[in-house]
């Protein structure tokens, strides 16, 4: 099979249109159709009914538009791979993450990648899960970090270990220091900057039904630990946040009381393929390291 007159047909049944397909792929449209007709005429088979304005693809056409989808991406993945194998890693590794792990989670191993493999370039991606998940699902992203939970059935992942909940609080309220450790009955006193998704903070009060002083309700950690070092309150963050902005008014104290913590995975779409660097990025997290297990 002639894998250039493949790409044709697969380009034509995409426009539905001939005149369409030569434009995008370059060309006029009489020896695009020449081409098409070549085609047929090899394999012994009509794959399309061309119409006055719209082609039509025959039964076989539109076997062949899906399994020469699947023959295309199989053959441009090997060549990929083939280069990188001849040539060292190469290419670009494309990751998403909500900002507290970014910053945290990724430097150490994005430097080690980058020492092995000079070629290899990033791009990173920051957002809440809901988009971090849509850049999985449309391609953009090879790899997500985010918030359990998730729905398996889609993603494959990491599970990563849990991080405790703390609250990040400015001198000026004059809260202990030799206090590592605080509750949610303590904060009582001091305007609370929450993000979206800190539900069980907001619970535990209205289960008591205590009414305690939300200050704002945020998605950007960063900016909730920003308002805090202002005096503004006490940012309710994961532990792993607490290296996003430098500061010096602020102390940072575990929740104690209740106990909350949060878990985060690597995930990636199931049944897509992985690249190469992709791979590579996710043998770094080691069972002794992560704790790895299967969701």
């Amino acid at each position: 099979m002639d894998f250039k007159k493949l790409q044709y047909f697969l380009t034509i049944a995409e426009e539905g249109q001939i005149t369409k397909a030569a434009q995008r792929l370059h060309m006029a449209q009489p020896p695009l159709s020449h081409q098409l007709k070549v085609f047929e005429d090899e394999l012994g088979v009509k794959l399309i009914e061309r119409g006055s304005r719209k082609i039509q693809l025959t039964e076989l056409g539109r076997a062949l538009q899906e399994r020469g989808g699947q023959i295309l991406e199989l053959i441009n993945k090997t060549e990929k791979e083939l280069k990188e194998l001849n040539e060292g890693l190469q290419g670009t590794l494309s990751i998403g993450t909500v900002a507290a792990w970014g910053a945290t989670l990724l430097p150490d191993r994005i430097s080690s990648l980058h020492e092995q493999y000079p070629g290899l370039n990033f791009q990173l991606w920051e957002g809440d899960g809901h988009r971090i998940r849509e850049l999985l699902d449309t391609g953009v992203i090879d790899i997500g970090i985010v918030r359990l939970p998730f729905d398996s059935k889609k993603y494959e992942s990491i599970r990563l270990p849990e991080e405790p909940i703390i609250a990040a609080i400015s001198n000026v309220w004059g809260y202990d220091l030799s206090k590592p450790y605080t509750s949610l009955m303590e904060l009582m006193n001091i305007p609370l900057i929450l993000h979206r998704r800190n539900e069980n903070v907001i619970e535990y009060y209205e289960q008591r039904g205590l009414q305690p002083r939300i200050l704002c309700r945020h998605e950007d950690v960063r900016s909730m630990l920003v308002w805090a070092d202002a005096g503004l309150g006490a940012a309710i963050v994961t532990r792993s946040a607490a290296n996003l902005v430098q500061n010096n008014n602020l102390q940072y104290k575990e929740i104690i009381d209740p106990p909350l913590k949060v878990t985060a995975a690597i995930i990636w779409k199931r049944g897509r393929s992985l690249t190469v660097a992709a791979q590579h990025f996710l043998e770094s997290f080691t069972v002794d390291e992560m704790c790895k297990k299967k969701v």
